[in-house]
Parts: C-alpha cells; sequence; structure tokens
C-alpha cells in the first residue's frame, strides 16, 4: 500500500542551514554551563531503549549515555516485544534507517540516506565481522540470523573505521551473545500464513568449570504469489518467493576466560525476479556462512585487561538465475524458445588474530591498544552461461570476466584509544586507527568524542570520526585502481528528559563522502563518482505512564546538499521515516503497535531525482505468559496489519524493472515457547 506525500516533512528542514561553524559555537556555549549530580540523569536515560552499559563504541563496556557515539541498543525482551525477527525488521524502527529489499531477497538497510550499497555498513557478532569480502557485504547473514538468541543488539550510526575498519562506513550493528545464560532450555514452534514454518530449540547447561549454550532453528515459507504483468521482456506470469533458512550455534564459554564460538546459517530463496529483471520460476539462491572464534580473556592483578581472538570465516554464495524468458529476444539478436539462464558462484574466506589490551582504570584515564592482522581470500568465483545453447538452458559453460579470479590480500591494523575524564562532567575519547592493505595500500582512521553533562537532566555529546571503505573483490574486476571510499562525519547529540518521564534524543549529523562508488549491474560499471555531501536530523522520544504503558517515536530526515554525480543504482528510495509505537503490559499479557511511514522524494531543492511513492506500514504482537502452564508464552504477531500487500520502489532506471519489488502482505504467524 503506497502512502500519500507528506509534504509537512520540509517543515523539519529548517534546521540544515547548521554547518560546522555553528557546531563549533555551540561548543563553545557547552563547555562553561554548570552541572549537577548525574546519577539520577543516567538512570532515567537508561530507559530510552538501552540499558547502562554497551560495549560497541569503545570496544570496553562503559555506560551507553557516556559512549562516544549515536547508539541504540535493543535488548532480547524488547527485540521479543516489537517482534521483529530479523536485523532488517528491526531496523525499520531504528532511526537514520530505511530497509528496502532488491529483486535477489537482498535487503539494503538505506543508512542515513545512502542506498546505492548495502556495503556501507558492518555486522558482528561478538565484535567480529560477518561481513563477506566478495560483495563486501553482510546480505549472506544479517536476514539469516535467528536474533531472538542475542541478549542484545547494539547500532552505531556513524562512522566506525577508528575500531573496526573498512565497511564501518555508516554502522556498527554488533549481535551479542548472553554472557551468563541462564541454565534450561526452550523448544519455540511457529506457524503463520504463506506456509510459514519454523522450530526452533536452545539448551543451557554447566558443568563445574563450563556454560555450553547451543541454539539450533529452521524456518521455511512459500511467500506471497503475486501476478506480474510485464516484465523487462514484455511477458507476465505469476511468481513466488520461497525460502528457508537454517541457523546453528554453539557458545562454550570456561571460567579461565577462554571461550570458543561456533556458527552457521544458511538460506535458500525463490526470486520474484531475476537480476535480470525477468518473471520466472527459474530464479534460486543459496547463501551460507560458517564462523568459528576462539577468545581468551584475562584480568590482570593491577585490573588490567587483555583479550586474544582466533577467528575464521568462510562465505558461500550460488545462484541459478533465469536471465533471458523463454520466447523473448536478448540483445545479441538470439531468441531462446527455452529461455537462458547463468550460474554465479563465489567463496571467500578470513583468518584473523587479534589482541587488546586495556589499561586499568584510573580517575583520569583509561588506554587501549588493538591490533590485527587479516588474510582476505577469494577461494572460488566462477560466472557460467547457457547464452550459445538457445534450445538448452541446462547447458552452461564459463564465461570469462565476469567474476574476479581467485586472489589472496592481507590487511595488519593497529587501533590505540584513550578515555579522558577532563572533569567530573566531562570526558573526551579520543581514537587513532591505520590500516595497511596489500593492494590499497594505508588508511588513518580518526575519532574524536566530547561528551559532557549540562544539567541534571541533560547529556550532550560533539562527534567527530572519518571512515573509509575498500573496494571488493567484485568491484574491482575490471578496475583495480579503484579508489577506496571515504567520509568524514560531524555529529552533535543531545540526550536528556524533556519533561517527567518523557525522554528525548536529538542528533544532527554533517556527512561529506569522497570518492563514491557507484553501485552497477555490471562489473565494468563501478567507478568512483566524486564527492556527495547530506546532513540529516533524528529525534526520539519516549514516555511512560506509570509502570505498564509506554508511547514512543522516532523520526529521521535527511537533506542532501550536493552530489557531483547521482548514482545509477537506486536514484530515489524514500528515506524520511516517522516511527511511532505503543506497548502496555499486564499481570501476564503484553501488547505492542507500531508502524512507520516514509516520505517521498525529492524532498529538496538539491535533490534532482523523481519521486518515488512512499511506505505506510504497521505491525501488532501480543504475549501472554503462563500459556498452557508456568512455564509456556505465547505470541501472536501481525505484521504489515493494514497491507493485503506492498512493494518497493524498483532500484534502477526505468525499464530496467518494469515492476516493483513485491512483498509479503499481511503476515500473521503464532509462536508457542515452552521453558523446559
Amino acid at each position: 500500500m503506497q502512502s500519500k506525500p507528506l509534504s509537512r516533512f520540509q517543515i523539519m528542514s529548517v534546521w540544515f542551514f547548521l554547518n560546522k561553524k555553528v557546531f563549533l559555537t555551540i561548543l563553545m556555549f557547552l563547555l562553561p554551563m554548570a552541572v549537577h549530580a548525574v546519577d539520577t540523569e543516567k538512570e532515567a536515560a537508561a530507559l530510552l531503549y538501552e540499558p547502562e552499559q554497551e560495549v560497541t563504541s569503545t570496544r570496553i563496556s562503559k555506560p551507553a549515555i557516556e559512549s562516544p557515539s549515536i547508539i541504540s541498543i535493543m535488548t532480547q525482551q524488547q527485540i521479543q516485544a516489537l517482534g521483529v525477527r530479523t536485523i532488517p525488521e528491526l531496523l525499520e524502527v531504528i532511526p537514520g534507517f530505511n530497509p528496502w529489499r532488491s529483486t535477489a531477497g537482498d535487503w539494503w538497510p538505506g543508512p542515513r540516506g545512502v542506498f546505492d550499497s548495502n556495503r556501507s555498513f558492518v555486522v558482528m557478532i561478538d565484535g567480529v565481522s560477518v561481513n563477506n569480502q566478495f560483495l563486501g557485504s553482510p546480505y549472506w547473514t544479517y536476514d539469516l540470523l535467528d536474533i531472538s538468541r542475542f541478549s542484545r543488539i547494539e547500532i552505531i550510526r556513524g562512522p566506525g573505521s577508528a575500531l573496526y575498519g573498512s565497511n564501518a562506513f555508516l554502522a556498527v550493528i554488533n549481535c551479542i551473545t548472553p554472557d551468563n545464560p541462564k541454565t534450561g532450555g526452550t523448544l519455540k514452534k511457529i506457524v503463520g500464513n504463506f506456509g510459514e514454518q519454523g522450530i526452533a530449540l536452545s539448551q543451557v547447561w554447566r558443568t563445574s568449570r563450563t556454560t555450553f549454550d547451543l541454539d539450533l532453528a529452521g524456518f521455511s515459507s512459500d511467500g506471497q504469489s503475486r501476478w506480474v504483468p510485464i516484465d523487462s521482456y514484455h511477458l507476465s506470469g505469476e511468481t513466488h518467493n520461497r525460502n528457508t533458512r537454517r541457523d546453528f550455534s554453539l557458545k562454550v564459554s570456561d571460567q579461565s576466560g577462554l571461550t570458543l564460538y561456533l556458527q552457521h546459517v544458511q538460506g535458500d530463496r525463490e526470486g520474484y525476479l531475476g537480476y535480470f529483471g525477468n518473471v520466472n520460476d527459474q530464479t534460486f539462491f543459496r547463501r551460507s556462512n560458517d564462523l568459528v572464534s576462539l577468545k581468551y580473556n584475562k584480568e590482570f592483578s593491577n585490573k588490567s585487561e587483555g583479550v586474544v581472538n582466533l577467528f575464521f570465516n568462510r562465505f558461500y554464495d550460488r545462484e541459478i538465475t533465469q536471465a533471458v524468458s523463454p520466447g523473448a529476444t536478448f540483445f545479441n539478436g538470439v531468441t531462446y524458445p527455452l529461455g537462458a539462464t547463468e550460474e554465479d558462484i563465489s567463496k571467500d574466506e578470513i583468518y584473523g588474530l587479534n589482541f587488546q589490551w586495556n589499561e586499568a582504570p584510573d580517575s583520569l584515564h583509561r588506554l587501549s591498544v588493538r591490533g590485527e592482522i587479516t588474510s582476505l581470500r577469494l577461494v572460488d568465483s566462477a560466472a557460467y552461461g547457457s547464452y550459445d545453447f538457445p534450445s538448452d538452458p541446462a547447458n552452461r559453460v564459463f564465461l570469462p570476466g565476469v567474476y574476479p579470479s581467485p586472489e589472496r590480500f592481507m590487511n595488519s591494523s593497529l587501533c590505540l584509544q584513550d578515555d579522558l575524564r577532563l572533569d567530573q562532567e566531562t570526558s573526551l575519547v579520543f581514537g587513532l586507527r591505520t590500516d595497511n592493505h596489500s593492494l590499497f595500500g594505508r588508511t588513518w582512521s580518526p575519532h574524536l568524542g566530547l561528551i559532557r553533562h549540562l544539567t541534571r537532566a541533560w547529556t550532550g555529546k560533539l562527534l567527530f570520526g572519518q571512515a573509509f571503505r575498500n573496494p571488493d573483490f567484485y568491484e574491482i574486476t575490471s578496475n583495480r585502481n579503484i579508489n577506496r571510499e571515504k567520509i568524514q562525519t560531524t555529529e552533535l547529540q543531545f540526550i536528556g528528559e524533556l519533561r517527567k518521564n518523557i525522554m528525548a534524543k536529538i542528533n544532527f549529523f554533517i556527512n561529506a563522502m569522497k570518492d563514491r562508488i557507484a553501485s552497477s549491474f555490471d562489473v565494468t560499471g563501478f567507478q568512483n563518482i566524486g564527492k556527495t555531501d547530506y546532513d540529516g536530523m533524528e529525534i526520539e522520544l519516549k514516555k511512560r505512564f506509570h509502570e505498564d504503558q509506554e508511547v514512543f517515536a522516532n523520526f529521521s530526515v535527511f537533506r542532501l546538499r550536493g552530489e557531483s554525480s547521482p548514482p545509477d543504482l537506486a536514484p530515489g528510495v524514500p528515506n524520511n521515516r516517522l516511527n511511532a509505537g505503543y506497548s502496555v503490559k499486564g499481570r501476564d499479557w503484553n501488547f505492542c503497535l507500531w508502524g512507520s511511514l516514509t516520505s517521498r522524494l525529492p524532498v529538496n531543492w538539491a535533490d534532482s531525482r523523481p519521486p518515488e511513492p512512499g511506505l505506510a506500514l504497521a505491525h501488532m504482537t501480543i504475549q501472554r505468559k503462563n500459556f498452557m502452564g508456568e512455564k509456556g508464552r505465547l505470541l501472536i504477531r501481525v505484521r504489515n496489519l493494514f497491507n493485503r500487500y506492498y512493494e518497493f520502489a524498483s532500484p534502477g532506471p526505468s525499464g530496467l524493472v518494469a515492476d516493483g519489488l513485491p512483498q509479503n502482505g499481511r503476515e500473521l504467524s503464532a509462536e508457542y515457547d515452552l521453558d523446559f
């Protein structure tokens, strides 16, 4: 269902006249202000989604309100109440993101107004990246993970390269497993429309010194059948979106500080429309990730800490795509009575070793040093097509130059960070990382955060960071001279209490991107397209009524200040977003209703992209504890409550994909959990 244009969004853009000089003026205003005790303020601000402690912004546990980043933290209980089961669904409610889906079923998160790439952010599990190296993106895994097994998910909007290197460009998403899980087990069963079926088992047991945390999950769905009136070859037909996924993880923790983590996730999907924009039932995708991490944590007698981590990541992708519809004539003038197919395969691996030493905290500062060396290897990469066999689409031969050749790169990094306490109410966090890549050379990534408690109720943050993204294996297939992308981000945040029990966050940011790499359907089309400058604002509000009711809302708006060359892919996806919700808790009941509303483009004079339709989506969950026994729980989940169907705007230029990107409409599911 398409929403009406939201012209009032432009009213919220008055503040856009802010620039860096204004930021400095605000800084000079903040420093001399008198403050009061901050304990009450810390406790109050923690109610705004986050628990008090976080680890992602500095790799050291510290109060979330003092983190040198714009951060959102979602606990397992909050994720459950929202009814979200994948990271893209979770990002729908986080300000600054606007997830949308490609024809292949890949989610592109659209962090802070950038929509032509899903390579500009990093997804991690306990601080270990699960971005692949072939495309530099986490699309193999980030819609496949069963996020119910994580104790919390920490999301940083803004640059993260000072800690996490390449791809930590616009956002960092860290999925954190439980440190001290409760012993026992849970059996979960899911049923829903579109043939949805799911089952999951979690079990935690302990010996005298060791804890074992095992999670198994499987899911399948027929998807929604959709009639596509016309495709790129002027044909019509009904398509499907069948998919399955499997998720396995095992965490073994020893009292000596040794932790072993194993993970395997795999997904299979049948595409609505192939990469080539034709309706068919012969397009299939298989993606998987295997992760092994061995970590040793040691606390020394002087209270300093040391961590050593060995890790291995393997990513596999296989696609069989009907590239030309049956009976259609391709650009080479050949008519394919049975169609033509293409098979693409890639496999890449990452081996890594890192260490981190954290100085014992004192009243003045806390220094940390981190080093890492990684081997980035493209193990297998090939494309095969049946274009030479019009009557035999199964007869595929190797297509030279379409995919990159197997290759290995090395990257080493060193990171220094210090958390300085300037006075009782002011801290300064400074970080600097250098990366040395065997192909792209050396990069420096600084990060600076000034945090000051302004009053008993308010805290201000002034942040600056520089981030980068190295071109991935696919992007350098035809051009090894592409420059890395760079970005400089200046951010200003206020966190506090507007009125009694009304918590607020107000964020402003300015992004300056250089050597942006334009996404392309063709390996010959990747190139640096110069500069892109834009800014934005994010507002979060939360009101608690007594102990059982909450109203929450967040608003994101962006302004394109200018770009030297607009991207060809995803030229106009709605980016301004309003999220709002209400939740109420009873003795055994929990009800939550929330939704998202997006605007249309363009939203300002500098944005030359054509307007695209917005979306209006609503979701609802009802939970019942003590259902069929004291250890049972029932969750009713309705996504797209008022939509029989909806679609995303086409990601390509007009005519490349005739239909939009059809999505499942109203999704109904019931989940029953039984503890044992």
